[in-house]
């Protein structure tokens, strides 16, 4: 087995991502491990939506941001690990054992918990698929070039669904909006507005089948068969919060979903630390600037806890060496300043 890592970084949404550079500024050898495809947590729920509440950061979009973020955590050649979901820890002394869907465990001087509320996973369609429909099927907002001007429909009456079939509109989709229920259940003034925008609701409508014509998907619901160019399935998420489970340890919780955190990042178990929306302590700010805070603090704590004699934080990035090669290839690259 490979020597322990200083950090295992559990989580890879905006909190694990800046955890990450900032573990890497302070030269720590990490790993950031996400049970899901891809990296960005929560902001691939809302690609096209745009972001104001980030200080310094023109409004822009959740993937701007999502992509941003991403590149910035691989700015110190972390270990990542994609599609690894960890389903057992071990404290063996003062080092932890990270047990996973892969076959090798990973080896770890410490903890961070990065992962939000849980693993949220999509609620997938249970119908018979083949591979063409497949193609056409979203469970996440499509790239609006793809459907401008295309029909779509979206299954769902909550306020993704809702939201969702607004924005498409919007960027020159032809929603319509198909919902098992007899009533949207919606944010109240959003339903209104999709109503006023002249978007078609069909209730009482659950998806049966649905195959190709043409270039067209035939969807046959319990009522109606509608077509479409592309289909976006909004039918709620699957959450996972099974981790804490797996501890050969007791973690002290606020509630079902947040530890509870006496002071910022500090766990009630010696050599595991929390960052972002997984830790409620007096005062906690659950936005993305606070996400952020959250990481530098919980990456300080964990240097000082490896190492007592270390600083308790690091030089600020504007005047520090580690960054004066990649400064000098900016300003050479006039284009990208």
């Amino acid at each position: 087995m490979q020597p322990p890592y200083d950090c295992v970084i559990i989580g890879g949404g905006p909190a694990g991502l800046y955890a990450s550079f900032y573990a890497g500024l302070r030269d720590m050898k990490i790993a950031l491990v996400e049970a899901l495809d891809h990296l960005g947590g929560k902001l691939s729920f809302y690609p096209e939506k745009m972001v104001w509440d980030v200080g310094a950061l023109p409004p822009s979009k959740g993937k701007q941001i999502q992509n941003h973020l991403i590149e910035q955590a691989k700015t110190f050649q972390p270990d990542i690990y994609l599609n690894t979901k960890i389903n057992k820890i071990e404290k063996v002394e003062d080092t932890f054992l990270l047990h996973s869907n892969q076959a090798t465990p990973l080896k770890a001087k410490t903890i961070l918990l990065a992962i939000g509320g849980g693993i949220y996973t999509p609620k997938k369609l249970t119908v018979p698929l083949t591979k063409a429909v497949q193609d056409k099927i979203f469970y996440h907002f499509p790239d609006p070039n793809l459907i401008k001007g295309r029909e779509l429909l979206v299954s769902g009456g909550g306020n993704s669904a809702v939201d969702y079939a607004i924005e498409a509109h919007e960027f020159g989709a032809k929603v319509k909006v198909s919902y098992r229920g007899e009533k949207l259940k919606g944010h109240e003034s959003q339903v209104r507005k999709l109503s006023e925008l002249g978007i078609p609701v069909y209730y009482c409508d659950t998806i049966e089948e649905i195959r190709e014509q043409g270039q067209k998907l035939q969807v046959k619901c319990t009522v109606h068969t509608l077509s479409a160019d592309y289909l976006l399935i909004q039918h709620g998420y699957e959450h996972d919060g099974s981790l804490f489970e797996s501890c050969s340890f007791d973690l002290k919780r606020h509630n079902e979903y947040t530890l509870d955190c006496q002071q910022p990042s500090i766990t009630s178990e010696k050599g595991i630390f929390a960052t972002g929306d997984i830790q409620y302590y007096p005062g906690k700010v659950n936005l993305l600037a606070g996400a952020f805070n959250d990481s530098v603090h919980a990456v300080n704590q964990i240097k000082q806890y490896l190492d007592e004699s270390a600083a308790s934080f690091e030089m600020v990035s504007s005047h520090n060496e580690k960054f004066h090669t990649r400064n000098q290839a900016l300003f050479a690259n006039k284009e990208a300043i």
